[in-house]
């Protein structure tokens, strides 16, 4: 049979039935070289066996688009053809007799968005027959996947009514992607048929070039799981063949994905006054929480390409084809995936689905997270609170809440908790695709929220949270390494430079007016009005579109009111987070906010005013801290430096904490004996070349 034949024909495959399962081989032993081929290029497949092994032979299956096979369809077995595989130093064999067989697949047969899945047959001296990847392998075959890059695609917002818009191939690939390869009904029963609730579905997955074949997909939620057009998507990967993701930065995750979570990214059909927002909501809320020392899912954007048809785009229908749009890839609860460093080996839980991962020395995970939770919702002590509460974790977690506006919030949904091997459990927040809403909804708590009860717990709290006014809301600068340096770090992966188009533009062009969409014409409608959480209210955007929404975040978490006059639920989004959480860290008794000045003679020393309480406290310490910025990624929130002076309102910061080019920060609070801490001063810039 010649190869050819098989991208035009179905393959009928004899079974031998002396064949046996192979003791797996190292990953390295067989390969394929391309890794991620182009057409028209040839693909040298190598297998390495130990002496003994006379007949070596690749079975092949070409997997045409819009013609999936599933591991578990009958046909999945039948359709491979047989090459014999060599080791005589010819066609692409390195070496005569070297253990390492060969055979090259001409490139004439490499073709544009082909899934070519095969497996290695060997036989040794004694007629003992070996499988390779084994058959009872969580994925029984290997698999390349031939990829042209992204063709042009031309969308319009209305189509017939308003310009189409040109998103080049140049242009998406400014984004990296993820491929599904699947069968349409499956793709359609998955998404859009209530009936097919969170079913598992097989397809293949095609990441950075890297096949994953026969995964999970299914679809996620809960109200909304199958009416918004762009829903959720679960994909659950095999045994032993996790996802090495990395974000849009390409920065590697914390580690390797078992399981991955697609969010639509501002398509929840319950808030479509903030549809455009393409996700900035939802990655900027997770980014946060994280960087005030959360646990918190990893998450980034990637465009979602779903291959279940013959054409890759349409020039006749713009919805048809492999382009979905921009999705939010979030990792999940796992004590790997929750923190920049790897958290201990905890215990996991969601307030929704249960327990989610368990330490592997813990036998009894169901008892103590039952235990846990009832003695947290029967009005606990003080000393209760901080045996089992992270309360450092919770503080910052209350606080991003009122700051974020998290009006889904609420004891029993959207959100989890890690039980550290200490104890001490800290929440982790979830579901964060309603954020900054002026107005309430949901009772914005956690259970844990009962520690603030108590007035020592609740000081404590108020600290942190003017900490979080001033290190993070207090700057809405593009470079001030706070909030809006963060919005304006995030939003550069959705706006890239040096093109007429961007991601929320695309993806408005494919989700408007789509068929499956069950609210049109939503996208950048300003000013739009809502009155499905806590009541009406009106979003006003400076302008219709994605640069617009970042300023209303922007303006959201900073103090952005004209009339500074705040109230929780008031319905006006300026300001509205700061104000909210202004109002939660008030506190009268607080130390007088210090000044600091920089002694000219002396670069390294610097001075703050002297202490003030309004009500005649006693000092405890002076606080000095130093902060980065400037520069993606930097946010003063995170510690470069820091240090307590008892006795002095003087430091000298050692020169190796400024020893590096960049923009730093210094600021110095008072904390009283009370144990209540002024706000930070503002900051002494320092620049150093």
């Amino acid at each position: 049979m010649r190869l050819k034949r098989f991208y035009l024909v179905a393959f009928l495959f004899l079974i031998v039935s002396r064949l046996s399962a192979a003791e797996p081989l190292a990953s390295q032993e067989v390969r394929h070289e391309p890794v991620a081929p182009k057409p028209g290029t040839p693909v040298l497949v190598t297998a390495v066996f130990k002496a003994g092994i006379s007949n070596v032979k690749i079975k092949l299956q070409g997997i045409a688009p819009g013609k999936y096979v599933r591991k578990s369809d009958p046909t999945y077995e039948k359709e491979w053809a047989e090459l014999l595989m060599h080791d005589d130093g010819k066609d692409g064999d390195a070496k005569a007799g070297d253990g390492i067989f060969s055979i090259r697949i001409p490139g004439s047969y490499q073709q544009h968005r082909w899934l070519i899945r095969y497996r290695i047959i060997a036989t040794d001296e004694k007629g003992q027959g070996l499988v390779v990847p084994a058959a009872d392998d969580s994925c029984p075959n290997f698999a390349w996947w031939c990829d042209a890059g992204p063709a042009t695609w031309i969308g319009a917002r209305q189509p017939g009514k308003t310009p189409p818009l040109t998103f080049s191939s140049e242009f998406l690939n400014t984004l990296q992607s993820i491929h599904l390869v699947a069968r349409a009904d499956d793709v359609a029963s998955s998404q859009w048929d209530g009936n097919s609730h969170k079913q598992k579905k097989l397809g293949t997955l095609v990441y950075r070039g890297i096949v994953y074949d026969h995964v999970q997909f299914s679809n996620r939620g809960q109200g909304s799981a199958h009416i918004s057009g762009k829903n959720k998507w679960g994909l659950k990967f095999n045994t032993g063949h996790d996802v090495p993701f990395v974000d849009h930065d390409g920065k590697p995750f914390p580690a390797e994905c078992s399981s991955i979570n697609l969010n639509p990214g501002g398509s929840t059909p319950y808030l479509p006054i903030l549809r455009g927002v393409t996700g900035l909501d939802e990655v900027l809320s997770m980014r946060a929480y994280l960087l005030a020392g959360v646990p918190s899912p990893v998450s980034t954007w990637i465009q979602w390409r779903v291959v279940k048809g013959a054409e890759e785009v349409s020039l006749k229908n713009q919805y048809e084809g492999d382009l979905w749009g921009v999705y939010v890839a979030m990792g999940d609860m796992k004590p790997k995936m929750l923190a920049e460093h790897k958290l201990p080996d905890g215990l996991t839980v969601s307030i929704q689905s249960g327990i989610k991962h368990t330490p592997k020395e813990m036998v009894d995970a169901g008892k103590v997270w039952e235990k846990f939770i009832n003695e947290l919702r029967s009005n606990p002590k003080e000393d209760w609170c901080r045996k089992n509460l992270d309360l450092k974790a919770y503080y910052s977690f209350h606080a991003m809440n009122r700051l974020l506006a998290n009006v889904d919030l609420r004891p029993d949904g959207n959100h989890g908790y890690y039980r550290h091997p200490d104890g001490h459990w800290s929440p982790i927040p979830w579901d964060n695709d309603m954020m900054f809403v002026p107005r309430h909804h949901q009772p914005g708590h956690i259970d844990a929220m009962v520690c603030l009860n108590h007035p020592n717990i609740a000081l404590e709290y108020r600290n942190r949270a003017r900490e979080i006014l001033d290190l993070f809301a207090g700057d809405a600068s593009e470079k001030g390494g706070q909030v809006g340096q963060m919005a304006f770090d995030l939003s550069s992966a959705l706006t890239p430079k040096g093109y007429m188009v961007d991601w929320p533009r695309m993806d408005e062009a494919v989700w408007n007016q789509n068929p499956r969409s069950n609210q049109k014409d939503s996208f950048f409608v300003n000013p739009s009005s809502g009155d499905h959480f806590g009541g009406p209210w009106k979003r006003t955007l400076a302008t219709n579109d994605f640069a617009g929404f970042r300023k209303y975040i922007i303006d959201f978490c900073t103090d952005s009111r004209p009339n500074k006059k705040y109230a929780p639920n008031d319905g006006d989004q300026r300001g509205y987070g700061w104000g909210y959480l202004a109002h939660e860290a008030k506190d009268d008794k607080i130390p007088t906010k210090p000044t600091v000045t920089k002694d000219p003679a002396m670069p390294q020393r610097f001075t703050a005013s002297k202490f003030l309480s309004p009500v005649n406290h006693q000092q405890a310490a002076l606080e000095w801290r130093v902060g980065r910025i400037g520069q993606k990624g930097w946010y003063e929130l995170i510690d470069h430096w820091r240090l307590d002076v008892q006795a002095s309102t003087d430091v000298n910061i050692p020169k190796e904490v400024l020893s590096q080019s960049g923009e730093y920060r210094v600021r110095a609070r008072w904390r009283d004996s009370t144990g209540r801490c002024s706000h930070w001063s503002d900051p002494i810039l320092i620049v150093v070349p």
